[in-house]
């Protein structure tokens, strides 16, 4: 539901506004924080699964970030 809404059925545009979504990445950010500070530490060889996990998170960040610009697009009237 759309707050203000007349029509109280309307989805709200944007996925940004996914009532689940900003929980979800949360979760997942601090999860991969967790896993990223011991590979770190405890595996040095393996520090470039480190650089992997922010690879995945930036492109994450540019997509979610294209995605909500596109429909905030599609919405002008």
């Amino acid at each position: 539901m759309m707050p203000g809404s007349p029509y109280l059925d309307e989805k709200p545009p944007g996925i940004l506004t996914w009532t689940m979504l900003i929980p979800v990445l949360l979760g997942i950010f601090v999860t991969e924080c967790i896993v990223g500070v011991w590979i770190w530490t405890s595996q040095p060889d393996c520090r470039y699964l480190v650089y992997i996990i922010l690879a995945i998170d930036f492109i994450t960040l540019i997509v979610i970030y294209i995605m909500s610009m596109r429909v905030q697009g599609e919405n002008l009237e």
